[in-house]
C-alpha cells in the first residue's frame, strides 16, 4: 500500500518501479517491507526518513537521491546501485542500514555506518518480541534474521567525492572495499591496530602533563572502542577535533603521533 499523508509518502509491502518523487515536494518517506526500484527522488528535502521501518526490510535498487537532504532512521534498508550525488545526510541513524555499490558525493554528516548491529541490538529484539506478546501479535516473518543478524553488508561504495564530517565507521565496516576521500586533513589506517600501538610508543618519552595524558587516553580508547570491537581500518579527519577552524593541541599531537606511525608501517 502506498499513499501520501501530507507530503509524506508512505509505502508499505509494495514494490515500486520507476517513479520520479523529485517533482512532488516531499519531506518525509517511510518504508515497510517496501522495493524502490529505479525511483528518483532528486533534490527532495526529508525533514525525517524511516527508510525501513517496523520490523520488515526495505530495499532502494538503483535508486537516485542526488541533491536530496536526509535526516532520520534508516531502519532495516538496503541500498543497492543508489546514488547520493551533491546529497546532504545529516545524523542518519544507521544501526542495520546495508549499502552496496553506491555512490556518494555532497556531505555526509553526524553519521555512523556499522558493519554489525550495535550493542544492545539483541536486548532490543527481546523487548519488542515482548511488546508483540503483550499486543497478541505474532512475530514478523524474518524479523529475527533481520535484528540478530551477525553483519551488515558494506562494501562497493565509493565515497571518495564526499565530505566526511563526524563520520564513523565501526563493528567490523571493511574500508580495504570502499572508495574513501583522501584529502590532506584525512588519515587513513589501514592497520589501524599496528598503527594507534606505534603512536602509544612516543608518549613515554613525553612530559607526564596533561597534554601527554589526553593523547594517551584518546589512543587507547580507540584501541578498545574502535579496534576492539571489530574495525580494523580506520579514518580520521582533523575537522573533527578542531575549534572555530584550529585543531586542539592535545588533537595536533595526536594526528602527528599517528601520521608519523603511519608512515613508519608504510
Amino acid at each position: 500500500m502506498a499513499g501520501e499523508q501530507g507530503n509524506r509518502l508512505v509505502v508499505e509491502h509494495e514494490e515500486v518501479v520507476g517513479v520520479d518523487y523529485s517533482v512532488q515536494g516531499l519531506t518525509g518517506l517511510v518504508g515497510v517491507g517496501a522495493r524502490f526500484e529505479r525511483c528518483r527522488f532528486d533534490g527532495l528535502r526529508f525533514q525525517d526518513v524511516a527508510l525501513g521501518s517496523g520490523m520488515e526490510l526495505s530495499q532502494y535498487v538503483g535508486c537516485s537521491f542526488d541533491g536530496a537532504v536526509l535526516t532520520g532512521t534508516a531502519g532495516y534498508s538496503r541500498f543497492v546501485g543508489c546514488t547520493f550525488r551533491d546529497a546532504e545526510i545529516r545524523g542518519l541513524k544507521a544501526d542495520y542500514l546495508e549499502l552496496v555499490d553506491c555512490v556518494f558525493t555532497g556531505r555526509i554528516r553526524s553519521t555512523t555506518f556499522w558493519g554489525a548491529p550495535p550493542p544492545g541490538s539483541a536486548e532490543r529484539f527481546t523487548s519488542n518480541l515482548a511488546f508483540l506478546e503483550k499486543q497478541g501479535r505474532a512475530e514478523p516473518r524474518g524479523y529475527r534474521a533481520l535484528a540478530l543478524r551477525e553483519s551488515n553488508e558494506i562494501h562497493g561504495n565509493d565515497l571518495s567525492g564526499a565530505d566526511l564530517v563526524g563520520v564513523d565507521f565501526r563493528h567490523g565496516v571493511d574500508l580495504t572495499r570502499q572508495r574513501l576521500p583522501t584529502g590532506t586533513d584525512y588519515l587513513y589506517l589501514p592497520d589501524a591496530e599496528a598503527a594507534l600501538q606505534r603512536a602509544l610508543a612516543p608518549l613515554v618519552d613525553r612530559p607526564a602533563d596533561d597534554l601527554t595524558a589526553r593523547v594517551e587516553r584518546s589512543l587507547r580508547r580507540m584501541l578498545d572502542r574502535e579496534v576492539g570491537t571489530g574495525q580494523r581500518q580506520l579514518l580520521f579527519r582533523e575537522v573533527d577535533y578542531s575549534s572555530k577552524g584550529v585543531l586542539k593541541p592535545y588533537a595536533r599531537l595526536m594526528f602527528d603521533l599517528v601520521r608519523e606511525a603511519a608512515a613508519s608501517g608504510s
